[in-house]
């Protein structure tokens, strides 16, 4: 924190509130071009014209580093008009990291250089050097102050529940605090959560008697900070903001209250007073957050608590915590394992200039959306997804080039058991033998993509809503607008239908016996009975030249065994060629013969998956995967999205009946309910007929074409 002259005055402007305007206008990398113009011409822009006419007004604005590198391609003007702001000294610009990471999810070192990229990127266009940052959804953790500190920042802004489970009372939160690590002291200010669900839902004369309420208290600061898409782009809002006259309301408030309130910017507002005293608080972020990182059982146990306070639930809202940010890298596998493999990659950059370029993408791998979910689609979104592992693909590529096939066993996801680690210059792969020795990870370099980067079927919290189909419109009982949070959603017939949930995480090379003659339905809709007791277990393993070779004695339940033993080989073989091939042997190790169906699940990902056709290619016929589709005697087939690049082509030793279907999610967003294919499901099945001791053996190769 700057220290001030003692000389300061304590109060610059005496007797009236400072109301302090904060935007955060962000996008996320990797989003459409189209999204995020329309999102600009119904949000980001008018309001800042608006503003601009208003020469009275002063605020105070973060964009996400996605966005701002965004704007400089495609809306140069829109950052003009912040310039021109900027320089009449009504705009104060907050910093960040550039590619708005949680900053708590990753090193210090990364940290600083998130910050130091931000602000040479606002000093290089606006000549401006920011003072405050603006903590990526609100996620406060004690242990990111000295980061803060080092990187030149003086103040952040924090949701005033961070001060009210600390024990504060709600009428001292009208100012701000110092708060320190390790005696680095760091300036914090509450944002009102009140305020933050009045603008721009509610009219403005209830706004003004909010803000009259703080000043009776006695309040200096009034602090809104929320998302600046509230104003044009979340539903509802274009029209209410700025065809129904909200906006020029608002502002005349706020123009007119010029005797009691005088708009500031955050660093005007640290000039003019001193920090009240000091504060600790807790790892959190705001109270949804915290809700959505529970997950469906924790989520409703939270609402039914709330539900039992009634009335009372607001005022002890203080004293109920919901789960922790990082509990999403818990509830999605597929979050921690894209976020523990940027972490390794980071401890195998070279030292010096030739690891900058490789160091760039693994910051932009930080970016936070596609960790974690919530009102919004986040990880749900593929596109997302492949973004991040697109920048993972690239710093590998860089760190291994010219390396010849290598395999290491590290336990990479930090749950306590390791993978194998198999990397090459062309590719790199992970394989759980702790988890039924499945593929989770192969990340093409060539074609930049993880080919297992798709997404489990679970259950949400807000399928309990679809189900219900409360979503049903019903009329405005007062004057304003519901905010995002409040909005009801359509739950059609077929996203109903379309709730279906996974037995097993998605992955490669999962290893099912059934007995089922027909079991496409019951696969696709997650409902098969397994039989054998491979998928989840732990196997043997032993690292290999070109992969791994894993073993295990398990036991398959028959009709009239119910622990049938078998011996299952598994080995992975990796070439050069952009291919993986793996042989299977199965031996009969009972007594009786076994008569057993066996199948090999493969689930992939291919880039512009969810937004074109999915094809399966036998030969000259085309299935379509709209519908779960089911083939005989298929020994070769080739997996792709409307003939795009790359193309997967699987080659069986052994002919086979081939089930697939479309995995398909049912996620909310900000405009309703949606369904999003997330990736591709092929199983190729054989009937085992073996008797005692008798060894059955097949091969699957798959090859990037």
């Amino acid at each position: 924190m700057t220290d001030r002259p003692s000389e300061q005055p304590l109060d610059s402007v005496p007797g009236k509130l400072r109301f302090l305007l904060v935007l955060h206008n962000h996008q996320p990398l990797g989003n459409f071009d189209e999204v995020i113009q329309a999102l600009t011409e119904r949000a980001y822009r008018p309001f800042l014209e608006a503003i601009l006419a208003r020469p009275s007004l002063k605020f105070t604005l973060h964009l996400s580093g996605p966005l701002l590198l965004w704007l400089e391609r495609r809306a140069p003007d829109y950052l003009d008009l912040i310039g021109e702001l900027v320089q009449r000294g009504r705009l104060e610009l907050l910093s960040g990291g550039l590619y708005e990471p949680v900053l708590a999810a990753i090193p210090h070192e990364d940290r600083i250089a998130q910050i130091a990229l931000m602000g040479e990127r606002l000093w290089s266009r606006f000549g401006v050097r920011p003072r405050g940052l603006w903590l990526t959804e609100r996620i406060w953790d004690s242990a990111i102050i000295p980061s803060l500190v080092d990187a030149g920042i003086d103040y952040v802004l924090m949701d005033d529940r961070a001060f009210l489970t600390s024990g504060f009372a709600a009428e001292r939160l009208h100012d701000y605090y110092l708060t320190e690590a390790e005696g680095q002291s760091l300036a914090v200010l509450p944002i009102d959560k009140t305020l933050r669900y009045l603008i721009p839902f509610r009219p403005p004369a209830e706004i003004e008697a909010h803000l009259r309420w703080i000043a009776r208290m006695g309040g200096r600061l009034a602090i809104a900070a929320d998302d600046g898409e509230k104003f044009g782009g979340w539903p509802g809002t274009a029209q209410w903001v700025y065809g129904d006259g909200w906006l020029k309301g608002f502002l005349d408030l706020l123009e007119g209250a010029d005797d009691w309130l005088v708009t500031q910017t955050v660093s005007e507002a640290l000039d003019g007073v001193r920090p009240v005293g000091l504060c600790y608080l807790p790892t959190c972020s705001y109270v949804e957050m915290e809700e959505w990182s529970l997950g469906p059982d924790g989520g409703r146990r939270f609402e039914e608590l709330k539900s039992r306070l009634g009335a009372d639930a607001d005022r002890f809202m203080s004293h109920l915590r919901g789960g922790h940010w990082k509990h999403f890298l818990v509830r999605y596998p597929e979050a921690n394992r894209a976020h523990k493999k940027g972490l390794a990659l980071g401890r195998l950059l070279p030292i010096g200039r030739r690891a900058t370029k490789a160091r760039l993408d693994l910051l932009a791998a930080q970016c936070n959306d596609s960790y974690w979910h919530g009102i919004f689609g986040g990880l749900y979104l593929p596109h997302l997804r492949h973004e991040i592992w697109r920048h993972l693909a690239r710093a590998e590529a860089h760190i291994r080039r010219r390396q010849k096939l290598k395999v290491d066993v590290s336990d990479l996801d930090s749950d306590g058991a390791p993978e194998v680690w198999i990397s090459s210059s062309r590719c790199s792969a992970q394989i759980q033998p702790h988890r039924g020795g499945r593929l989770v990870e192969w990340t093409d370099f060539a074609g930049e993509t993880n080919l297992l980067n798709t997404l489990t079927r679970r259950p949400e919290l807000y399928h309990d809503a679809i189900r219900r189909a409360a979503a049903q419109p019903e009329g405005q009982t007062r004057e304003g607008i519901p905010g995002i949070h409040d909005l009801q959603r359509a739950a059609p017939a077929d996203l109903v239908n379309a709730l279906c949930y996974d037995q097993w995480e998605r992955a490669a090379f999962l290893d099912h016996f059934f007995t089922e003659p027909d079991p496409l339905s019951a696969w696709a809709c997650g409902h098969l009975d397994e039989r054998g007791d491979f998928l989840e277990a732990p196997w043997d393993f032993k690292p290999a030249s070109s992969g791994v070779v894993l073993e295990r004695l398990g036991r398959v339940r028959t009709e009239v065994d119910g622990g049938h033993p078998v011996l299952m080989r598994k080995e992975y073989a990796f070439t050069g060629d952009r291919s993986v091939t793996v042989l299977y042997r199965i031996r009969n190790q009972g007594r009786d013969r076994l008569d057993i169906r066996f199948g090999v699940e493969l689930n992939f990902f291919l880039p512009g998956l969810a937004f074109g056709q999915s094809l399966i290619v036998l030969g000259d016929h085309r299935v379509s995967l709209d519908h779960p589709a089911c083939t005989a005697a298929v020994e070769r087939f080739t997996v792709s999205v409307r003939e795009l690049s790359p193309q997967l082509c699987i080659e069986l030793s052994r002919p086979a009946m081939l089930h697939s279907h479309l995995v398909a999610t049912v996620s909310q967003s900000e405009d309703g309910y949606e369904r999003t294919v997330q990736g591709v499901a092929a199983m190729p099945t054989w009937d085992l007929r073996l008797d005692p001791g008798e060894l059955w053996d097949g091969q699957v190769e798959v090859t990037i074409t």
